[in-house]
């Protein structure tokens, strides 16, 4: 039988469960600087430019060749082309699926996006990544009638097929890529996927329906090293993303587009509303594995009273829940806990 100490940092000013992700609801914007031209944003229309994100939310950049949205909502006017954001009044719009057999370009077109942590993530530590999302049947098409305009609606008469025009797909590989270093937001990186592909560590490889509501997606991840940013968006190729289509008709129509001029072609689109990027540290998880491996942890933040009380406030409650669990797991447990206060 085992006998664990938990040396106990009590503070009173720290946040429990803090979220690394900087500005994850993209609702602060970027301070301007000198020489870099802040674009604007008008209110209930998709912006259809990098620079809108690169110069507009501080903490996120995407490549200069991509064309995600940076969507700001007014209430006033309600927004008919979309829905509100999870929360606050911004949000972004990611194309997660486009093959290029409906395109003009010789690689699947996804939009991807680069956050950036407060703090870099820490080997060995686990963490629930997280984000809303949302999308409905119109979303896409509004998306690709704002880049192409109503030439796209080429009429094709096909017996099997629909007319063309667009179609609104609902897909999966929602990937996540940590990393140290910035993008290099002059690569082309869905054509540098086709020769160096990069394979993110973290995906959700389901088709994401979220029937027409904004859903959350929670997803674990341990921590192979240290990482400052991650990339966020469709990394594979579509040829082998799941989509809500049958396989016979998802040939036919690849064969057929890559027979037609890009204004008859069936455009088919996976465009999703992405808010609220959280990456926040697996509290419990941690616990489990520092008794276990390391026979001691440390709340370094998490149990907190006012000064003068010795009543923990509310928000110390999922520490004590998270080590209860982890000693209900583990009932051989046994731990001696020690602590101490500020010099107030």
């Amino acid at each position: 039988m085992y006998r664990y100490f938990l040396p106990v940092v009590l503070l009173s000013n720290i946040c429990l469960a803090q979220n690394l992700v900087v500005n994850g609801g993209f609702e602060r914007p970027t301070p301007s600087s000198d020489g870099i031209l802040q674009v604007s944003i008008k209110p209930c229309t998709f912006s259809n430019q990098a620079a809108a994100l690169n110069t507009n939310a501080l903490g996120w950049r995407t490549f200069d060749t991509h064309t995600p949205d940076l969507l700001e909502w007014d209430s006033t006017n309600s927004c008919p082309t979309f829905p509100a954001p999870r929360k606050g009044k911004r949000m972004v719009g990611l194309v997660m699926y486009h093959p290029f057999q409906d395109g003009q370009f010789t690689f699947d077109y996804h939009e991807l996006i680069q956050g950036t942590l407060a703090k870099p993530l820490e080997k060995g530590k686990t963490y629930t990544v997280s984000f809303w999302v949302y999308t409905n049947d119109s979303l896409g098409v509004q998306h690709l009638t704002k880049v192409f305009g109503r030439g796209a609606f080429a009429r094709v008469k096909d017996g099997s097929l629909p007319l063309g025009g667009f179609r609104a797909i609902l897909c999966g590989n929602f990937g996540f890529y940590f990393s140290n270093n910035k993008i290099q937001t002059r690569e082309e990186f869905m054509q540098s996927q086709l020769d160096f592909p990069v394979r993110p560590q973290l995906n959700h490889l389901e088709i994401v329906d979220t029937k027409g509501a904004w859903l959350k997606i929670s997803l674990t991840y341990k921590a192979d090293q240290s990482y400052k940013y991650f990339l966020f968006g469709n990394f594979f190729s579509d040829a082998v993303t799941p989509i809500n289509m049958g396989e016979d008709e998802r040939m036919q129509l690849d064969e057929r587009n890559q027979k037609l001029q890009f204004w008859s072609k069936k455009k088919r689109i996976g465009y999703y509303l992405f808010d609220d990027f959280a990456v926040v540290e697996n509290t419990e998880t941690n616990i489990e594995q520092a008794l276990v491996n390391e026979k001691r942890y440390t709340f370094e933040a998490a149990l907190l009273f006012d000064t003068g009380s010795s009543d923990l406030k509310p928000e110390s409650r999922p520490a004590i829940d998270a080590l209860a669990n982890t000693l209900l797991k583990n009932p051989a447990i046994k731990i001696e806990i020690g602590g101490f206060t500020d010099d107030v």
